[in-house]
């Protein structure tokens, strides 16, 4: 899930890709410390593991494991975990952020049109396609590779309603003509939030994108992975009339939730809509929990931090 810098992996390649961006130094923490933190991350290799496949794509190198009936798309060989699915089962969630990242759509007015930057896998794109067989969704990689791979080995099928571009998902979003009800923002350099995803003007555009009563979902990681998560959360208050966030219940994962137009939901209103997403999508996964335990409302999330500007 990536756009303009991979997502997380390697670093060799993601050192000289940061130097072309030369913008907003977001992150530092290694992919060792954030196994730590995560529970969707794997640092070292673990027993019982196979390589399905591995290949070198245009910006960092791509690696599918089997554990335990599940695959794992990977950007080196021991590294981050991005995307795990069970193949022939594309309603099984397995990281804490993907579920929690259902927050937004159970409050989410409209869900016909949903943009996705970041395949990976294709976990999340796929999930939809199932919950959602009316609704049209579109996803944004920058790696030609990826696709192809999650395509091979990872279960992803695109169709006339799931369709992928291979793009820069910045520019696609600044220069589409479209709106979408929910904008997911699940793209990730090898370390970090891409620089450019985190600006003002970056969420301007996002924001101009948005149907009237659209959303937009951004996956962050906590202070304790992110130095700049305060500097993220004060540009999207800059951005939009009101921030929400639910905090996944295991890791360091937080997902940011700002609709477009204020709608003065609190945590009732969350934990409602929560239970009604349960019932209507027939979720594998105590979504209300998760709500119930990490929800943080407008006005609470820390102090600090300085709005994030493109250079």
């Amino acid at each position: 899930m990536r756009i303009l810098t991979p997502r997380a992996g390697e670093a060799s390649p993601d050192r000289s890709h940061r130097r072309r961006l030369g913008v907003v130094a977001l992150l530092t923490t290694t992919p060792v410390v954030l196994a730590l933190l995560f529970g969707s991350v794997c640092a070292q290799a673990r027993p019982g593991e196979r390589v399905i496949h591995h290949e070198d794509g245009d910006h960092y190198g791509i690696w599918v494991v089997e554990r335990d009936g599940t695959r794992f798309l990977r950007f080196a060989r021991d590294g981050v975990d991005q995307s795990a699915v069970r193949l022939g089962d594309p309603t099984w969630l397995e990281f804490t952020y993907t579920k929690t990242l259902m927050a937004a759509f159970a409050v989410a007015k409209s869900r016909n049109r949903v943009l996705v930057i970041g395949l990976g896998g294709g976990t999340i794109p796929m999930f939809l396609r199932r919950v959602m067989p009316g609704a049209d969704i579109e996803v944004v990689e920058i790696e030609p590779r990826v696709a192809e791979v999650a395509k091979a080995h990872l279960g992803f099928a695109p169709d006339p309603k799931l369709r992928v571009h291979i793009a820069d998902g910045r520019r696609f979003i600044e220069e589409s003509p479209a709106r979408w009800d929910v904008i997911v923002l699940d793209a990730y350099g090898p370390d970090s939030v891409p620089p450019t995803l985190a600006t003002r003007e970056f969420l301007v555009a996002v924001r101009d994108h948005l149907a009237p009563d659209g959303i937009v979902a951004a996956n962050l990681w906590a202070e304790t992975a992110n130095r700049s998560y305060r500097s993220m959360l004060r540009t999207y208050e800059e951005v939009f009339p009101e921030v929400h966030v639910v905090r996944a219940l295991r890791g360091a994962s937080r997902i940011v939730i700002a609709p477009l137009a204020r709608q003065g939901w609190d945590g009732a209103a969350f934990e409602r809509a929560a239970a009604a997403l349960t019932e209507a999508w027939g979720l594998r996964f105590e979504l209300l929990g998760i709500v119930g335990a990490g929800y943080e409302p407008p006005g609470t999330h820390p102090s600090g931090g300085s709005v994030l500007r493109d250079p």
